[in-house]
């Protein structure tokens, strides 16, 4: 298994990002090249800060590395799971 990686999370259009820590359910890392990053990504949060404030948010983005590649996500509080399609 991977070890989690930093998660950078903007909620209803905030200019600014939330960091947290995700296990992503994936063998091998993420690329680190737009071109290759995947369609959809799933894991869950390790050590969210706020799950009801993400729970309750109408607009839901995060950026998995450096690419800056965006992905819209849901995401299931009693199980602090994710799906991230990208944008």
């Amino acid at each position: 298994m991977l070890p989690p990686q930093d998660v950078s999370i903007y909620l209803n259009n905030a200019l600014k990002s939330t960091h947290t820590l995700a296990e992503l359910d994936r063998d091998a890392s993420l690329p680190l090249t737009v071109a290759e990053m995947p369609d959809e990504v799933s894991g869950r949060f390790v050590s969210l800060e706020s799950p009801a404030e993400v729970a309750a948010a109408w607009k839901r983005v995060m950026i998995f590395n450096e690419t800056q590649v965006l992905y819209t996500f849901t995401y299931d509080p009693a199980t602090a799971a994710f799906t991230a399609r990208k944008r």
